[in-house]
């Protein structure tokens, strides 16, 4: 492939435009495409219509067909090349250097009108990350090892694969006419042995399950792929003999990411670390899989974010993986202290990877296999993960080589190939470093250079990702089917088939289908959601609340016992999303950088009280300044969940201070998608319209992961202190308070007002307002505001919800409970919500039967109808009787996208399947001069050939030897989800906590033994670790009962838990859970007259 092979010819014919692909010489067919249709046609027959042709373009390949949009499509043609070397004599491997995109419809990729998303993606694909082999059987996202099997391509590393789809859609192998490419670095090198040759070569292959730029992808995702994951092969070909040593990186396999600019520092922030369980262990089941034995080995040091995740790592491997190798090496520091600590490391890796071996292959023969790989991570995988990695390729170098028994032949031999795979290896680390981080690797060599390259990598990675990563999902997702059907479909069917199918990516109408049969595919789940919000005031009383005697939390989260309408519901609510505004003060200093201190005791308050309901896991907890939101979710019910995401944005003078803003979390709980929002808006009497701005703006600006917005969810619940007021004078207002007239005061709410103005919460529902307005009171007191600006009373404090109703029937949302808590550390009271919510739970036994009906409705995917006569009297099919054809399937109201014909038959390439079915009513008819005409399908069969089959994409048939409720909490786990901000500051205020009470046992749960001889409930006690409890034999709770009704669960085996390492966080000033001590709090301040016992606010009071 020295030349350019490839030529691209184009026909405009009355607005029709038609794309020929003619492929180098040697070849009998020719490519057609028009419009959504595609077909081959013999070269002849193209020669001699070429003179209707025009060339636009030639090239060395085609990468394939793009989906812009639903209506447009570009050919992507390979226009640039560098030859990088040959790893077989027939496998010249190629680095793509430059693209063009040619336009299918008639959309434009130059001028005016050009998508400014191609620009972008264009420079990504010839950058020269791209790879692919001159030969097509040699399949480049293979491993040696892989290819000797026979197994077909690698999809992790098939970056082009969708743009394959239209070709397999019309049942044309697109092996044929499309190239398959590889992202990553592949380094080729020539070496001598005597007067022999070898080829020395690092391949190394990025993965495009979880793809993306340095701080906009990290961590893991709900099917357990994580960011950053390459494999790297260290190759040596030496006549007919192979040898090949794989190893592996990946980033870290938790939820978590790096929000905000990272200058200089770097913040890490885990999200929903007890619900990662599940990711976790699918992570190390497909590794296991495909590499058989895998060791771990983490390069994270001590230093700011990265002690919390390497904590966090640590403790969940404990757990999830206790029987895979784990090697912690803090790099830096160690490295720091002495270079000869590096022996440790070797000591512990190195007999390791002797045991896995490496592939080893002579005249086609395997003569040994590779029967593990070492995972290798830092923060990014990359400085510190090539040098590891580096080193233990050079070491498993002498195996090699001695396996080729090349080291033999020449003294200076080893030493000569050692050099040239050094300098190998620090040009393939700068290549993956590129690609992720936009630089090259910093080696430590010269302080110069890596501070430059660490200035570039900070403007890069905070300025110019956003539209790399972009670029990333428009070319591995293309844009076939609306973003808002194809999150929907997902949802309902593993994510693996819905994105890895052609049927739903080329046929928007599937999609469609599908959601219409959403009820058929699922039943109702019911949920019991908890909502609730508080203005705390600067959390500055919090601590107040026992010493008062007031309620406690509980009282407010659990508020059924007093609720007659909810008598019914389950006692304790599947998730509990709280809101809490101005958890800080909003002064200048918590606006530029906002302390975590309240954030930490709320949450650790918040999970004492749910713990002593059930055992809850912590989703995620996120602060904007003042606004904070948590949400927890039964243990029980965390299998069911996925596509955790958490975004927020700043409304404070015009978006540029966060004292004013709203954060939102989102989830899905079967396949249910549901967003949590919390907000504080603009305050004052009369500022009803920056209000409406407040949240026009949020409900704009507010995206979550994949493009998502607050409207693309099936159940919104919104809440905070929106601080709309009531328009009324404040005396008359707390006369109809006093009076219990609550009704004559509603009309002159203004949110009320300005929701039935369509200003503001368009199609949301709140429940009655038949409770006293929860704003402003003097602290401690049920008074309302009695200072000199002796404010209006109002219900800033709400909780609206909305649902998007696309699958009919009833409404899934219900209300049950809508009210207010007597809470009065704060000059606001504590509102609550309670809704049941019909989650909707697929039922895999009908998934299939389902699918398999969409796609026979649908029709055969390439739309194709083959029409003959019956006693045809030429060869070909006469053309004076396609026009007549044609009117006729127009009869039928179908349109005809191309015709072509084909010996004695005339193919017609049609809009649809649909339009395919309904053509064949045609078959029997007579046209012409009483000539019967039959028509038939093209791929009668299209049933058992494209219908994709679930059980290929279910993960429920992972089957995990794992731990059981245990593994999702406990231990201290929730601090992982904090920064490491203020942890002194709230460590000491740890410190200085008062002993709890002893509390009694419960009536019904029975209790242990406790060593003052009491007895200790089995619930969870106030601050002890939710991993050392001793559970009920009760599987309700356990996931080793649900382990067959969802392909996003796995079967779990109850283990003991394992001891987690010691964390110098929060957790370690915590006593031994036999004894359960307190969550400390400050000292209480001195008591006025009626002052009571001073008690932590969040313990039980006696």
């Amino acid at each position: 492939m020295s030349v350019r092979g490839w030529r691209i010819w184009q026909k405009n014919d009355g607005g029709t435009m038609e794309i020929v692909v003619e492929p180098p010489p040697r070849r009998d067919e020719v490519l057609v495409i028009v419009g959504n249709a595609v077909y081959t046609k013999d070269v002849t027959s193209f020669d001699d219509d070429r003179r209707l042709y025009k060339k636009i373009s030639d090239g060395y390949g085609i990468m394939g067909i793009l989906r812009i949009t639903p209506e447009d499509s570009v050919l992507v043609v390979v226009t640039g090349v560098i030859s990088v070397g040959k790893l077989k004599d027939d496998a010249d491997i190629l680095r793509v250097t430059g693209t063009e995109f040619i336009p299918l419809n008639t959309m434009a990729v130059t001028g005016n009108d050009v998508d400014t998303r191609l620009p972008s993606l264009q420079r990504l694909i010839s950058s020269g990350s791209f790879y692919f082999s001159a030969s097509p059987s040699f399949d480049l996202t293979l491993s040696a090892q892989r290819r000797a099997e026979g197994a077909g391509s690698d999809f992790r590393f098939f970056w082009n694969r969708c743009l394959h789809f239209p070709l397999e859609r019309h049942s044309i192998d697109p092996s044929l006419w499309f190239l398959k490419c590889m992202c990553g670095s592949v380094l080729v090198r020539t070496v001598y042995v005597g007067h022999r040759t070898a080829r020395a070569a690092i391949v190394s292959r990025l993965s495009c399950e979880r793809v993306g730029t340095r701080f906009n992808v990290r961590g893991a995702n709900d099917l357990g792929a994580v960011a950053n994951f390459v494999e790297t092969e260290q190759l040596l070909v030496f006549e007919e003999e192979e040898v090949s040593f794989v190893q592996i990186r990946g980033s870290i396999p938790l939820f978590w990411d790096q929000p905000g600019l990272q200058v200089g520092s770097h913040k890490v922030k885990l999200r929903a670390f007890e619900a990662s369980v599940p990711a976790y262990y699918r992570h190390f089941y497909q590794l296991r899989k495909l590499y058989e034995d895998v060791a771990v080995v983490t390069l994270l040091g001590s230093k700011e974010g990265e002690r919390l995740l390497g904590d966090a790592f640590k403790t969940q491997h404990s757990k999830c993986a206790p029987d895979v190798p784990f090697i912690a090496f803090d790099y830096h520091a160690e490295m720091k202290s002495s270079r000869e600590n590096i022996e440790r490391l070797k000591k512990q890796m190195f007999p390791i990877a002797e045991r896995h071996g490496y592939f080893h292959s002579k005249g086609g023969i395997v003569v040994r296999h590779q029967s593990g790989a070492m995972r290798t991570n830092c923060l990014d995988c990359l400085d510190r993960t090539n040098c590891v990695q580096t080193l233990l390729g050079l070491h498993m170098l002498c195996a090699q080589l001695a396996g080729l028994q090349i080291e033999t032949t020449n003294a200076n031999t080893f030493t000569r190939i050692e050099e040239v795979f050094k300098d190998v290896w620090q040009k393939n680390g700068d290549q993956c470093s590129v690609i992720y981080a936009g630089t090259g690797a910093l080696e430590g060599k010269s302080k110069l250079k890596d501070a430059s390259r660490s200035i570039a990598r900070t403007i890069q990675n905070n300025l110019m990702d956003g539209s790399k990563q972009e670029s990333f999902d428009l070319f591995l997702q293309g844009s076939a089917v609306p973003p808002v059907l194809f999150d929907r479909a997902s949802n309902l069917l593993p994510t693996s088939l819905v994105q890895g199918n052609y049927y739903f990516r080329e046929y928007p109408s599937a999609v469609e289908n599908l959601l219409e049969q959403a009820d058929t595919l699922t039943s109702p789940a019911p949920l019991t959601i908890f909502v609730g919000t508080w203005n705390v005031n600067g959390g500055k009383n919090m601590h107040n609340v026992a010493f008062r005697n007031e309620a406690k939390l509980s009282d407010w989260i659990f508020p059924h016992a007093n609720l007659v309408s909810v008598s019914d519901m389950d006692e304790n609510p599947d998730i509990v999303a709280i809101g809490v505004e101005e958890l800080v003060d909003l002064n200048a200093s918590n606006i530029v950088k906002a302390s975590t201190t309240n954030q930490r005791l709320w949450c650790e308050g918040l999970r004492k009280t749910l713990h002593e309901r059930a055992p809850y896991v912590l989703l995620g907890c996120e602060q904007l300044v003042g606004v904070c939101l948590f949400v927890f979710a039964k243990a029980a019910l965390a299998p069911f969940l996925k596509d955790f995401s958490i975004a927020s944005v700043k409304t404070g003078m015009g978006g540029a201070t966060g004292n004013k803003g709203s954060v939102g979390l989102r989830l899905v709980v079967h396949s249910t998608s549901i967003v949590f929002v919390c907000s504080h808006f603009a305050a004052g009497q009369n500022e009803i319209r920056d209000r409406n701005e407040d949240y026009a703006t949020a409900m704009k600006k507010l995206q979550f992961s994949g493009g998502r917005t607050i409207d693309s969810h099936d159940v919104i619940f919104w809440f905070g202190d929106f601080n709309y007021r009531i328009s009324m004078g404040g005396e008359e207002v707390k006369r109809a308070v006093r009076s219990n007239q609550i009704d004559l005061i509603v009309g002159g709410d203004q949110l009320t007002v300005q929701k039935q103005a369509g200003m503001t919460f368009v199609g949301f529902e709140e429940g009655p307002l038949n409770f006293a307005p929860t704003y402003k009171y003097d602290t401690f007191s049920d008074d309302y505001d009695t200072s000199e600006k002796c404010r209006t009373p109002a219900w800033t404090d709400r909780v609206l919800w909305r649902e998007t109703n696309w699958r009919g029937g009833m409404n899934k949302v219900q209300l049950r409970a809508y009210g207010r808590c007597e809470l009065k550390t704060s000059d606001h009271r504590p509102v609550y919500a309670l809704f049941t919510v019909d989650a909707q739970a697929v039922d895999w036994t009908k998934a299939e039967g389902v699918v398999e009906d969409v796609v026979g409705l649908m029709g055969p995917p390439d739309a194709t109808v083959i029409c003959s006569l019956v006693y045809p009297r030429d060869p070909m099919f006469p053309a004076a009787l396609v026009d007549t054809v044609l009117d006729r399937v127009r009869e039928l109201g179908v349109p005809v996208l191309a015709t072509n014909r084909v010996d004695g038959d005339l193919w017609l390439f049609l809009e649809s399947g649909e339009s395919a079915l309904a053509a064949l009513s045609m078959d029997g008819i007579s046209i012409g001069q009483g000539q019967e005409l039959t028509v038939r399908l093209r791929t009668p069969d299209w049933m058992d050939t494209v219908g994709p089959k679930i059980s290929a994409h279910d993960p429920s048939a992972i089957t995990f030897a794992g731990a059981s409720v245990d593994a999702m909490g406990g231990d201290g786990s929730s601090l992982f989800n904090f920064d490491e901000d203020d942890e002194e500051v709230a460590s000491t205020m740890l410190r200085m906590a008062p002993p709890e009470r002893p509390r009694p046992p419960s009536a019904r749960s029975g209790g242990t033994p406790r060593m003052d001889g009491g007895s200790t409930p089995h619930r969870v006690p106030s601050g002890s670790s939710l991993a050392n409890l001793d559970w009920p034999s009760d599987t309700s709770s356990s996931f080793g009962s649900i382990s067959t009704q969802s392909p996003f669960e796995a079967s779990w085996t109850s283990i003991p838990a394992p001891v987690p390492p010691p964390l110098t966080t929060l957790t370690a000033l915590r006593a031994s859970p036999s004894i359960p001590p307190s969550i400390p709090s400050r000292p209480a301040p001195p008591p006025p007259p009626r002052a009571a016992a001073t008690v932590n606010p969040f313990m039980r009071q006696g």
